[in-house]
């Protein structure tokens, strides 16, 4: 979701009270901002322990920042998204690669595989091969369907163009529609669900 400009001043006041060391200032900061940061951690790594600690580096380098931020920079929720990005990125790196063999086979019927998954079966495959892609598509993806971000916003926090970022989701969406076919599961053609 879009964060209005109003929504910048308030965090870049909280951000001034921070750096004037307003402990209840960081407070609410942390409280507005950590949940999406966690959220979009988990999505991006997959990792419910990793994407807690990469949550727990973000605030802390929020802290760090407060006595330096210049709000006529990066909006400061772009900034702090491309923080955890980041993080994620460098996360991911470190771990090793997992092959395709690690995810789950889809179980097949007669009404076809598609109709045979049940609650979040569809939803924790889409997690799972979403792991399995390039880097940037999968951000790209994160961004765009599960934080409902803009081109725009998800081109400010990957330091791309909005073209290349549309790019990347339509490579990426391609991608998982070849991987749902491989694991059984045909006529898929809708867009990630959270």
């Amino acid at each position: 979701m879009s964060r209005s400009t109003g929504e910048n001043r308030v965090d870049v006041d909280l951000l001034r009270l921070v750096a004037r060391g307003d402990p209840a200032a960081l407070r609410a900061l942390v409280s507005r901002h950590l949940p999406r940061v966690l959220r979009m951690a988990e999505r991006l790594t997959g990792n419910p322990s990793d994407a807690e600690e990469i949550a727990q580096e973000t605030m802390i380098r929020l802290w760090r920042v407060a006595r330096t931020w210049k709000p006529e920079g990066a909006r400061f929720d772009t900034w702090l998204y491309r923080v955890t990005v980041n993080l994620c990125i460098d996360r991911q790196r470190k771990r090793p690669m997992e092959s395709l063999d690690g995810v789950a086979e889809m179980a097949s019927s007669e009404k076809g595989a598609f109709a045979a998954v049940h609650g979040g079966q569809m939803n924790t495959l889409v997690r799972q091969l979403l792991e399995c892609l390039p880097e940037k598509q999968r951000i790209a993806l994160v961004l765009s369907y599960y934080e409902e971000l803009t081109s725009r916003e998800v081109a400010e926090i990957m330091e791309t163009t909005p073209g290349a970022v549309l790019g990347l989701l339509f490579r990426g969406r391609q991608a998982l529609k070849g991987m749902l076919t491989a694991a059984g599961v045909e006529g898929w053609d809708s867009e990630p669900e959270t």
